[in-house]
């Protein structure tokens, strides 16, 4: 078996059936990105360790799993991934992926339906979005951080926490934050990655001047 898909198993303790289901995933996302351009094609042959192993690393920082929201969901990633552990784990809870592409909502709605997941799809831009719930936010390759807030904070109060999974420039992007918001941040090392981190946000406050 493939060493990413061993470390998969033994990192998440998931069953041999939620491995079909991911090798699934993985299998309509190579066929899908022909057309789609939706993952980097040189990632092709890594796609566990690159895609699904660095989106289901911040599982765990859900404390509240009953309203996820994946911004910029693209090509599934965190939120696929999420739901399908949440299905594996028994968890109850609704995940929406926001995507402003609608070729890219196709694949995904297709890519829910061969895979039997209860997820919802909202094509629309991020910035015409508004929370119904209190809600955790989740992003993978989105918006820098300080636009990420801005977006959100434009037309929502519902927002419990926000976890991003961040490249190196992380820091730089938390120092460019904090000139507008005050928060509360933890900073968690990727798994996939000694250069990139996962950051946890709440307590999201407008820096009054």
């Amino acid at each position: 078996m493939d060493q990413d898909v061993e470390f998969f198993i033994k990192k998440f303790n998931v069953s041999r059936e939620t491995i079909e289901k991911l090798n699934k995933y993985k299998d309509f996302l190579i066929i899908s990105n022909k057309l789609l351009n939706l993952i980097g094609k040189t990632t092709e042959n890594h796609i566990f360790s690159r895609h699904f192993i660095d989106s289901a690393q911040i599982y765990d920082l859900i404390e509240d799993k009953s309203e996820i929201i994946d911004l910029g969901s693209g090509a599934g990633f965190p939120g696929v991934i999420l739901k399908i552990l949440m299905d594996y784990n028994k968890i109850d809870g609704n995940i929406t992926l926001i995507e402003k592409s609608p070729k890219k909502c196709k694949f995904l709605q297709d890519l829910i339906d061969k895979l039997d997941l209860d997820i919802k799809i909202v094509n629309l831009k991020i910035e015409n979005f508004k929370l119904n719930k209190i809600s955790t936010i989740v992003s993978r390759a989105f918006k820098k951080t300080v636009d990420t807030i801005d977006i959100l904070l434009k037309n929502n109060d519902k927002i419990r926490n926000i976890i991003l999974i961040k490249g190196k420039t992380y820091q730089q992007e938390i120092e460019e934050a904090k000139k507008k918001y005050t928060f509360d941040v933890e900073k968690f090392r990727s798994i996939t990655s000694d250069e990139s981190y996962i950051l946890k946000i709440s307590n999201i406050k407008r820096t009054t001047t």
